[in-house]
């Protein structure tokens, strides 16, 4: 049952801060980002319509269905306030905001806080002829500037001063007077203020459709139903993943499951384990690698919880030990923010999964550090391009095999079976006849050459032997492009070195290096002189492919 009431935006606002509205714990965290939200201002100045927000009324001195958090009016990408620890009585009637969380957020932050720091901005100079009005999110001043075409006021303070005096018009004569406005602007800052004053405190801007429950229902029944609801909706406004919708579920079926994912992915998100790829995890935990939300019912969301709940310890340290795993290996960074890039997650739920269900993880140590790195090496993980789909057919298949394997030794070559079988090519073995075969995975080969503290790991591609002195011999047919362009003459080279290098032959580069003996370790350049010259340019391949295998294959071992 639902009824709808239209509110003015200052009460909607004067009910988030009394948590009158507040979050339950199915809702995401607020995703929009400063553009949209500037937009919705623009959007509510006009007068357009931004779409209902739909609560579930919850009535004093009840339980309510869900647990809580309230509105966050100072927003930061490492915020992550909890949701209320258990589910209490309630004092008073409280919203639940089903939909339309990430506008009032975003009305609640533009008017009364602010987003990672910046705080919105209202342009009074804006065009109120041609109906547009500006907002900008920025880093607040400590004076005002005042330019020809752009005044920036802080819409919070505008917001404050319209709340205290509930008159437009004083508040523009306060502001004209104190900033010495030129006359000529005068009436761009009264007409402007009025609009910000009209829409928020005037007019009935804010449309709140709330929902109750039905009473003949039980608690697991309307549970269920508010989860669909909030599901549909979301379908339509900001679009949730199949997996936030998984979260959700598992959220709204035990109030447990968001604090427990929240402290999860604080503890992982130097590896790159968000909601998401926790949510993948515990789905490859519970041998359903590929569930669909359909797949979760009530009675199933409930056990899928307390699995989660009831092994949190088993979890958080099975976590602990794949991060230990990959500081050991040297790969802590590869998954990490050093990487630059954010790779495909899917091998640690197979070393996760392996953690999780095996006690002979210490005497696997080795296979399973070798699996890793030929996967990586072979592109096994890419997005595409490979043959297969690593996130669903890729993780059903290697799952399936650890599957019948709980508590045995890890399976490396089974695994490697199954890439031979599904992926377009795999090399177990790296050799200077096939590194030119793996430049699919030429990044992570980088990463094994210069070692993951390497500041070049950020630096530039760079041909160690001049492209341009080469292609004279490709005419000739002496040399091909693939050739010049093989791994084994490519480098990393910081921006600076890459631009002075140039086009200068490798002898006179490397003479011009303090340390000639650290500059050819470093990129593992032949020793060997005479292989520096372009005519032997097919021999100094050889050598240095040799070089870059042995590297690869010593840091397997």
């Amino acid at each position: 049952m639902a009824d709808w009431k239209n509110k003015k935006l200052k009460d909607v606002i004067s009910g988030i801060k009394d948590e009158e509205f507040v979050l339950p714990v199915i809702q995401r965290r607020l995703v929009w980002d400063e553009d949209k939200m500037e937009l919705l201002f623009n959007s509510l100045l006009k007068g357009y319509s931004f779409g209902a927000i739909i609560v579930l009324e919850e009535e004093k001195d009840s339980k309510p269905l869900f647990a809580f958090r309230k509105f966050s009016h100072a927003f930061s990408k490492k915020d992550s306030a909890p949701s209320s620890e258990d589910i209490p009585v309630l004092s008073r009637t409280q919203f639940f905001v089903i939909d339309g969380q990430q506008r009032l957020q975003s009305f609640y932050i533009g008017l009364c806080g602010s987003y990672n720091g910046k705080i919105l901005h209202f342009n009074l100079y804006s065009d109120f002829r041609n109906d547009e009005y500006e907002f900008n999110f920025v880093f607040p001043d400590k004076k005002k500037s005042l330019k020809e075409k752009n005044f920036l006021y802080p819409a919070k303070d505008l917001f404050e001063k319209l709340s205290k005096t509930n008159d437009a018009y004083a508040v523009a004569e306060e502001i004209i007077g104190q900033y010495a406005v030129p006359e000529d602007n005068n009436r761009y800052i009264e007409r402007n203020i009025q609009k910000f004053y009209d829409s928020i405190f005037k007019e009935e801007t804010v449309g709140i459709s709330r929902v109750t429950l039905n009473k003949n229902r039980n608690e697991m029944e309307n549970r269920q139903r508010m989860v669909e609801l909030f599901q549909r909706l979301n379908k339509e406004a900001t679009r949730l993943s199949l997996l936030d919708f998984i979260a959700s579920k598992l959220k709204g079926f035990d109030y447990r499951m968001e604090n427990f994912l929240d402290s999860i992915v604080a503890e992982n998100k130097e590896i790159g384990f968000g909601q998401d790829e926790i949510i993948k995890l515990l789905m490859t935990l519970r041998d359903t690698p590929s569930l669909s939300i359909t797949g979760l019912d009530a009675a199933n969301s409930v056990e899928w919880a307390n699995f989660a709940l009831e092994n949190s310890d088993k979890i958080k340290s099975t976590l602990k030990r794949l991060r230990e795993f990959l500081k050991n290996t040297g790969d802590y960074d590869w998954f990490g923010t050093k990487a630059g890039k954010k790779y495909s997650p899917v091998p640690l739920y197979i070393l996760a999964y392996h953690i999780f269900y095996s006690e002979h993880v210490k005497d696997d140590f080795a296979d399973m550090k070798c699996w890793l790195r030929l996967s990586l090496v072979n592109d096994i993980f890419a997005a595409r391009g490979n043959g297969w789909d690593p996130t669903k057919t890729g993780l059903e298949k290697l799952h399936g095999v650890l599957k019948t394997r709980h508590d045995q030794s890890f399976p490396r070559t089974e695994l490697f079976k199954i890439y031979k079988k599904n992926c377009n090519a795999f090399y177990p073995e790296v050799k200077a006849d096939n590194i030119d075969e793996l430049t699919k995975g030429k990044k992570y080969i980088f990463y094994l050459v210069y070692g993951s503290e390497s500041p070049l790991l950020l630096g530039e591609e760079d041909h160690i032997q001049s492209k341009d002195s080469l292609l004279k011999d490709v005419g000739k047919g002496k040399l091909t492009e693939a050739m010049i362009n093989s791994v084994a003459n490519l480098e990393l080279l910081s921006r600076d070195d890459n631009r002075t290098k140039g086009s200068k032959k490798l002898k006179e580069w490397v003479r011009r290096q303090a340390n000639k003996q650290a500059y050819l370790d470093r990129h593992l350049i032949p020793p060997d002189e005479t292989l520096w010259r372009p005519t032997n340019f097919k021999q100094f391949l050889k050598a240095r492919a040799q070089l870059i295998a042995d590297k690869i294959n010593n840091s397997m071992l």
